[in-house]
């Protein structure tokens, strides 16, 4: 082969390089979601760790301070208030299409429902095959009343690790099955609103992974979505598709529908920590972040993607 020509195909190669590497840039950026001014507002304090951020339908929150066994309530422009007490250990929250709170109780190893109106609650899960769960963290609810919860280790009442680490999805008659092994720490869970896609953030590896979902507790093609999330938690999408992983100290970092990373919000914009976050308040245009001992609120061009069942729900 010619010299020229060995040229001319180094040429070639590097231009297609190039419109690769182009290509791996997100076309979403970080003032597309969010003013480059907005600061985040703190709406709660003196809490211990606040977790599980869950929107009702009118764009009302409810989170959690597993430290201080309770969950609380808020309603855009008033004060926080208790919804309960005696919530051991709460931590992850979703509605169901019955206008439940399905909460985990990690400390007893199970995960519950609250009816919102006379705040009793029932038992949904606490077992697989006679053994207790390690420390049930996060849950998501699909349509059929079912959903997906995150069982990892993490010591939050000194109770003792009794199985791997690993992802489950319990049907809406109680069945319970594990769906997903793969994680060395699983943390974050997180259906998109079609039911169609599951996200689950491994904290002990900083990968995102990705499912399709076949059918309830039913998943297909596991991927590795993203392998930067450092200390990966508590997710949510907003109605673009974009994926909010709350990671700590590290911020909230966005990335968008192809798993390209948009930004960070973090310090910059008042969250010195994330643990959580959900859209909420008018037109769920606000993203409510929960962290170390404060309730945050933050003003967003976007509006937040509806969990499969808030739209259901009658506050």
């Amino acid at each position: 082969m010619s010299r020229k020509i060995c040229v001319l195909s180094a040429f070639l190669m590097i231009s297609s390089i190039g419109i690769v590497l182009a290509q791996e840039k997100s076309a979403v950026s970080l003032n597309d979601i969010i003013d480059k001014d907005a600061q985040a507002v703190v709406l709660g304090d003196g809490y211990k760790f606040c977790e599980g951020p869950a929107a009702d339908a009118v764009g009302n929150v409810y989170f959690s301070d597993g430290g201080n066994d309770t969950i609380h309530f808020y309603a855009y422009g008033q004060p926080v208030r208790v919804f309960a007490g005696n919530c051991t250990d709460a931590n992850g929250m979703m509605f169901n299409h019955k206008g439940e709170l399905i909460s985990v109780e990690g400390g007893l190893r199970r995960i519950v429902a609250f009816d919102i109106r006379t705040k009793e609650k029932r038992v949904l899960a606490d077992q697989i095959d006679g053994t207790k769960f390690n420390e049930p963290n996060d849950v998501t609810v699909d349509f059929e009343d079912g959903f997906y919860f995150t069982d990892p280790y993490y010591k939050h009442r000194n109770q003792g690790a009794l199985m791997k680490e690993d992802v489950y999805y319990v049907s809406s008659t109680g069945n319970v099955t594990r769906v997903s092994t793969v994680c060395k720490r699983p943390n974050g869970i997180l259906l998109t609103a079609d039911c169609k896609t599951l996200y689950v953030a491994d904290n002990g590896s900083s990968k995102i992974y990705r499912y399709d979902v076949a059918g309830p507790g039913k998943l297909e093609n596991e991927t590795v979505f993203i392998t930067d999330a450092p200390g990966g938690d508590g997710m949510t999408l907003d109605a673009k598709d974009n994926l909010y992983i709350s990671c700590g100290g590290n911020g909230i970092l966005v990335y968008d529908k192809t798993g390209k990373r948009i930004g960070v919000i973090g310090k910059e914009f008042g969250i010195p920590y994330a643990s959580n976050c959900v859209f909420g308040g008018p037109g769920f245009s606000v993203l409510y972040v929960t962290s170390i001992g404060k309730f945050f609120g933050i003003p967003m061009k976007v509006k937040g993607q509806l969990s499969p069942c808030a739209d259901l729900i009658k506050p």
